[in-house]
C-alpha cells in the first residue's frame, strides 16, 4: 500500500560514536539532499542525568570529557543536516543552558554566522522553582539558522484572529482584497531622506509631513489616485493614513511576524499529550508539546508540500505537529522522523521507535480516547548497517527498491511487488527496477512502460536494457547505489 507522509524511524545495529541516528542521516543525505524545507530537533541537553548516550553508554556529570563528547556528537549530525536543507530552508534547535553556548558556536561554524536568524526564548513553565538554589529557570531556547539567509524573503506566520480584528473597514472598490486597516503614512523614526519629504495635494491644499513620509512620492500619489489613502483634518492638522488590506494584490492573506519569545505551551502539556495517547505519562521524559513545535512550523503556511525532518524524534512530537498543521490548512506536508531505540546494555530490549514514537503517530492518525484521527499515515523503516565487503552478498531487492523510491518518489511503497519488474509512480515520475535481465524480462518491461516511456529504470545490466527502452533514463545498480550511500567516499 502506498503511504503518504513517510516517517523514517531508524535504528543502528553497531556500537560506535556513529551509532543511533547518524547512519540514518547518511541515508537521508543520499535520498533528500537539498529537499528539506525545515528541520526541528530537540537533541539531548547533556545535563548529566542519563539524557545523553555516547558509545552506547550514558554520560554522567563526572565525565571530564562530557562537553567535548557532546560537541563531537552534534557536530557530525549538524553537518549532515545542512546538506538536507533547501537553499531557503531553516533549522530550529531546542536547547537549555547546559550547552547553549557550545551549540551557538557549532551552529556558527556549520551554517555560518551570517545565517543566524534568531535565538528564541520558550517560556516552558508558569512558575514553581521551589528547589532552585539561586534563580528560578522558566525558559529554554530555540536557535534558528538558515541554510542561506539571502534566499529567504520572510519568516512569517498566517494571520491569527487577533490580527484580523484590526481589519475593520471595508472598501467597495477593492472588495476582493477584503477589509482594511489604517496605518500612518508619516513617520518620525527613520533617518532624514530628502526624497521622502514632499507635499500631498488634497482639496486644494498641500499637506506636508512633520518629518517625512514612509513612501516615495510616486507611490504615494498613485495610492491617492486609487483611493488607497485616507486623509482627514483633525484639531492638530491633517492626518494621512494608507489602507492596508487583509489580502495583498496577489490574493494572499497578509502574514503576521514570528516573535522571538514563545510564551507556552508549558512542559506539562507535552507530558499530558503522551499520557492521553499512550496511557502512560512516563513513557517518555519531558516531551515537547506538539503546539510548541506547531508554532514554529506555521511559518510553512505558504508551502503546503514542504518536507520537515526531525532526527531526534523522541516521542514523535514533530510528526504530530505536522499532522496538525496539515489538518488546519489542508496541506500535504511530509515528515521524516529519525530516532534510535535507545537500547543499552542495561535495557537491551528497549525500543523507543516502535513502542513510543510509531505508536503515538498511529494513534494520532487513527484517533484515540474519543479524539478523532488526523488524516495521514507513515511508513516505518529500520536501518541496518552493512559493511562494504558484505553489501553485495546481503543486499536484497526490497532494500534496493525502497531506497530507489526515496530517491525519486514522494510516496513510498515499502511492500515489494515481486517478480522481475518492480514499478511505482505515475506520469513523468514513473520508476522501474529490474531484478534481472533475460528473455522473460522484456514483456513485463514493455507493459510497465505503457504509461510513460521516459521512465527512470534501474538495472544490473544498463547497456542491454538501453536497447529495449531507448527513450527511458537507464541507470546501473548497485554501484550507483553504493556511491550514493557514500560507501566508497
Amino acid at each position: 500500500m502506498t503511504r503518504r507522509l513517510p516517517a523514517a524511524v531508524g535504528r543502528s545495529e553497531i556500537s560506535s560514536s556513529r551509532g543511533d541516528n547518524y547512519d540514518a542521516l547518511r541515508l537521508l543525505r543520499m535520498t533528500h539532499a537539498g529537499r528539506v524545507k525545515c528541520i526541528y530537533i530537540d537533541p539531548p541537553y547533556n545535563t548529566g542525568n542519563r539524557d545523553f548516550i555516547y558509545n552506547d553508554r550514558f554520560i554522567n556529570k563526572e565525565d571530564g570529557w562530557r562537553h567535548s563528547k557532546w560537541i563531537e556528537f552534534m557536530h557530525r549530525r549538524l553537518i549532515l543536516a545542512k546538506d538536507l536543507l533547501r537553499e531557503d530552508g531553516v533549522i530550529f534547535v531546542s536547547i537549555d543552558d547546559n550547552e547553549l553556548f557550545h551549540l551557538g558556536m557549532l551552529m556558527n561554524e556549520v551554517f555560518g554566522e551570517g545565517n543566524w536568524i534568531s535565538t528564541m526564548i520558550w517560556k516552558k513553565s508558569y512558575g514553581g522553582g521551589a528547589k532552585a538554589k539561586h534563580i528560578v529557570g522558566l525558559h529554554e531556547y530555540v536557535l534558528c539558522y538558515a541554510c542561506n539567509k539571502g534566499a529567504i524573503e520572510t519568516i512569517d506566520l498566517p494571520p491569527s484572529d487577533e490580527v484580523r480584528r484590526y481589519y475593520k473597514f471595508t472598501d467597495e472598490k477593492f472588495a476582493e482584497r477584503g477589509p482594511y486597516r489604517l496605518q500612518p503614512l508619516a513617520t518620525t523614526s527613520m533617518d532624514a531622506r530628502p526624497n521622502l519629504r514632499y507635499s500631498v495635494p488634497f482639496e486644494g491644499e498641500e499637506i506636508w509631513p512633520e518629518k517625512q513620509w514612509q513612501w516615495a512620492k510616486e507611490r504615494a500619489l498613485t495610492a491617492l489616485a486609487n483611493n488607497e489613502l485616507s486623509i482627514n483634518k483633525t484639531k492638530k492638522g491633517w492626518s494621512v493614513n494608507y489602507k492596508q488590506y487583509l489580502f495583498g494584490s496577489d490574493g494572499e492573506e497578509r502574514a503576521a511576524k514570528m516573535y522571538s519569545v514563545l510564551d507556552g505551551p508549558y512542559t506539562q502539556a507535552g507530558t499530558g499529550e503522551v499520557k492521553d495517547l499512550l496511557g502512560d505519562g512516563k513513557a517518555f521524559s519531558f516531551p515537547k508539546p506538539s503546539n510548541m513545535v506547531l508554532a514554529l512550523l506555521r511559518h510553512l503556511h505558504q508551502d503546503k508540500n514542504a518536507v520537515v525532518v526531525d532526527f531526534f524524534a523522541g516521542s514523535g512530537t514533530t510528526g504530530h505537529a505536522v499532522l496538525k498543521l496539515n489538518a488546519e490548512d489542508g496541506g500535504s506536508r511530509q515528515f521524516i522522523l529519525v530516532s534510535s531505540t535507545e537500547a543499552t546494555d542495561e535495557e537491551p530490549d528497549k525500543n523507543l521507535c516502535r513502542d513510543v514514537c510509531a505508536k503515538r503517530l498511529k494513534r494520532v492518525c487513527e484517533g484515540y480516547g474519543g479524539v478523532g484521527g488526523l488524516e495521514g499515515g507513515f511508513a516505518y523503516l529500520r536501518i541496518e548497517k552493512m559493511e562494504p565487503g558484505r553489501l553485495l552478498r546481503r543486499l536484497q531487492h526490497e532494500q534496493v527498491w525502497i531506497t530507489l523510491q526515496m530517491l525519486h518518489l514522494d510516496a513510498l511503497t515499502p511492500e515489494a511487488p515481486g517478480g522481475i519488474v518492480w514499478a511505482a509512480g505515475e506520469g513523468r515520475r514513473r520508476l522501474i527496477y529490474l531484478t534481472q535481465t533475460n528473455e522473460k524480462t522484456w514483456g513485463p518491461l514493455e507493459r510497465a512502460l505503457e504509461e510513460n516511456r521516459r521512465a527512470t529504470i534501474y538495472t544490473w545490466q544498463p547497456e542491454l536494457v538501453k536497447h529495449h527502452a531507448p527513450k527511458a533514463t537507464v541507470r546501473p545498480i548497485p554501484k550507483f547505489l553504493m556511491e550514493r550511500l557514500g560507501i566508497h567516499s
